[in-house]
């Protein structure tokens, strides 16, 4: 399931909401087109393209960074150079370079997956069959580095549970490292022959497709892994002494600078105890670097978890141990870690760190819980100092070294800005600004607000962000649609620009996009809440800001509509029967409805186990109250669904038969988790009709 500050999704459903608009040279509501700066030539120069409004084109600038001063580009360079591209084709790896193709392998039977160089770029390490292989670029020459790849057996290729919950999906299943040296290959062995096989049926062809995959749901048996270093001059693989056979989980390794120990992560299946281990690649001995336990659960697949920011083996280190993520620092000499942010506020990035003076330049929310800002500390934490200006939400890249970076910043009512700034936060100049001179907001359809509400704990103030038409009649009630995702440690609201506010649609309906406590702007504090609770504390928190809405902002009570995929299809359902005075019509897509049924990893680090937590797996089930629905809810789902499987939403709908209670359903042949293809054109007219037909009474 997507997951942590990575996915900041709402639902599916919001793409037949908003538009997206393309910057154009044209300004008919007085946006104009924002300059993109496209690379830094050198540590002191970069690179900006510039719509001109009378050719109708863009035009280079190379801007000096020290100064601000820009002149004509005339180079062909315009952005920067990729190194040679390497692209899997027919089952087989080609290499491009320029215009050149060159094929490079030669198995067309069996397909080779994820080749990657290594660090000198003389070698490619990729894995067939699900085992690894090396190729030498030069000679061609192609070694086999496992040997005993199977079904069940992974090398250097992850299984889905891994991918999905752990590496990511970004890393499409790869599950090997290169050294920093180029000599050696860290990857997982992954035995898969315990965990239960699921069975998926897509009616989506002829004879309808059948597959399996390997899926532990909680409680089940988890895949097996070890963690080798391969040697690609002799093949032979050394093993880290950590026992394959405890039930226990690893996260991405990191190789140390120097390429001298391999850092492992570690931790157990109950995901509240994590340890990093220092791995000698000579003896696969394990030495114990950091132990962290918590009350309720660890992230594994924490973003930016280790970041070496120099030549020697010292890093950086991400936790939430303090109810809060902050940054720490581990000094490899004196094998210890010491904070170097602390505070209420969540650090949602590093982005530069300048190991000589030992300062690092992170993104967080301190000044305001929906902003992002730019910071530099010291790392023994002294000198905190914010960089960045203004009430605004700013996305920030740093020059090579450091000392200059460029911010494209804005706000809920100000259009995007492009600003230079250097590293102690010296405005430099601003290169461009998306508000044209007829820019008049008051002119626009929609509005844009932010709103707070108080949690009926009195705990928290609940962040939301509303969308309504700009010209509402006094008295008059209107519909309101509640976009949702939910999961823990994701968040649907920030202050910046939305231009679709000019979309000219004639829908008279009250947008909101709501967190609750255990967003991610509230930290680990507030995410505890969650703990073998899902369902609980969201539905309460979003049903105080509707209740809030309806008082204050002229949302109909009869006519709240809420809408989610994944998790939000899963608190789709659960509004329904467990808050229908509240939530009276749901969109679900992609629902999880009994969280037995979802995989072991996600759900175990928020539920624990089904036979630790009995009750919590009741509460948090859609089925457990079913017989309290009386609103309107359609169901939609793809039936080749690897992730939640549509047997959740065949289930619900068998149970909702049996009691004859009336919705709707929709299933996708061949799509998976997602609404994406030729069938979302079908999925956005029936999400339409929908809101069309129950919420304003047109069919």
């Amino acid at each position: 399931m997507l997951k942590t500050i990575k996915l900041r999704i709402l639902c599916a459903f919001a793409f037949s909401i908003l538009n997206t608009w393309a910057q154009t040279g044209k300004s008919d509501n007085g946006l104009l087109p924002l300059p993109t700066v496209t690379k830094w030539t050198d540590k002191n120069h970069f690179i900006i393209s510039k719509f001109d409004k009378q050719s109708g084109k863009s035009l280079a600038f190379e801007v000096d960074a020290k100064t601000g001063s820009e002149k004509p580009y005339t180079g062909d360079d315009l952005y920067p150079t990729r190194p040679k591209d390497l692209q899997v084709k027919n089952k087989d790896i080609y290499l491009n370079n320029g215009k050149q193709q060159e094929r490079i392998t030669n198995s067309p039977d069996l397909e080779e997956v994820n080749p990657e160089f290594s660090p000198d770029s003389n070698f490619i390490a990729f894995t067939r069959n699900n085992d690894l292989y090396v190729l030498d670029v030069k000679s061609k020459k192609e070694t086999r580095l496992t040997h005993d790849g199977s079904n069940d057996i992974l090398n250097g290729y992850a299984s889905w549970v891994y991918m999905e919950e752990i590496l990511g999906r970004d890393t499409n299943y790869r599950a090997f490292w290169w050294s920093p040296d180029s000599k050696s290959i860290a990857f997982f062995r992954t035995d898969e022959t315990k965990v239960p096989l699921f069975t998926i049926t897509d009616a989506g062809a002829d004879h309808g497709v059948v597959k399996t995959q390997r899926y532990p749901q909680p409680g089940d048996s988890n895949p097996e892994v070890k963690i080798g270093m391969v040697s690609i001059e002799n093949g032979k693989t050394v093993w880290t002494d950590l026992d394959e056979k405890t039930d226990q989980y690893f996260g991405r390794p990191y190789w140390q600078t120097d390429g001298k120990a391999l850092l492992v992560q570690w931790l157990n299946r109950g995901q509240d105890q994590y340890k990093l281990y220092s791995v000698k690649p000579s003896t696969g001995k394990t030495e114990q670097l950091y132990e962290e336990k918590q009350a309720t659960w660890i992230n594994l697949d924490e973003e930016e978890r280790l970041s070496f920011p120099g030549n020697n083996n010292d890093f950086l280190f991400i936790s939430d141990k303090s109810g809060y993520r902050q940054v720490y620092y581990y000094n490899v000499a004196e094998k210890k870690m010491s904070a170097v942010t602390n505070g209420q506020f969540v650090v949602k990035g590093i982005k530069y760190a300048d190991i000589k003076n030992k300062v690092v330049y992170f993104i967080a929310n301190r000044e305001h819980k929906n902003h992002d800002d730019l910071y530099r500390v010291d790392f023994n934490g002294k000198n905190l100092k914010r960089l960045t200006f203004g009430s605004y939400t700013h996305q920030v890249n740093f020059s090579p070294d450091g000392s200059y970076f460029i911010s494209k910043y804005s706000n809920i009512s100000t259009p995007d800005q492009l600003a230079l700034l250097n590293n102690q936060g010296k405005l430099i100049k601003v290169l461009g600004d998306r508000k044209g001179s007829d820019f008049d907001l008051s002119k626009a359809n929609w509005k844009d607000e932010l709103i707070t509400v108080k949690s009926e704990d009195g705990k928290f103030d609940l962040p939301g962000r509303i969308s309504y038409p700009a010209k509402m009649e006094p008295g008059k009630k209107y519909p309101l649609i509640v976009v949702i995702y939910g999961g823990p440690a994701t968040t649907a609201t920030n202050d910046a620009f939305n231009e679709s506010i000019f979309r000219a649609d004639r829908e008279q309906f009250i947008y909101a996009y709501l967190d609750h406590r255990g967003a991610y702007e509230f930290g680990k504090v507030g995410q505890n809440y969650m703990h073998r609770q899902l369902g609980h504390w969201e539905i309460k928190d979003w049903s105080q800001s509707v209740k809030w809405l309806i008082e204050n902002k002229q949302a109909d009570p009869d006519k709240v509509l809420i809408s989610g995929f994944s998790y939000g299809g899963y608190m789709t359902c659960y509004a329904l029967v467990n808050a229908p005075d509240v939530f009276k019509y749901g969109i679900a897509g992609g629902s999880v409805i009994d969280w037995k049924y979802y995989d072991s990893h996600y759900t175990e680090r928020f539920m624990d186990t089904p036979a630790e937590n009995p009750e919590g797996y009741k509460n948090s089930s859609v089925l457990t109250n079913i017989e309290n629905l009386k609103g309107r809810l359609v169901l939609i789902h793809g039936m080749a669904d690897d992730n939640v499987h549509v047997m959740n939403t065949l289930e619900f709908a068998a149970k909702l038969q049996e009691m004859n209670k009336k919705f709707d359903m929709m299933l996708y042949p061949g799509n998976t988790h997602n609404m994406i293809g030729p069938k979302l054109r079908h999925y956005n007219d029936l999400t339409k009709q929908f809101r069309y037909e129950f919420l304003i009474g047109k069919p």
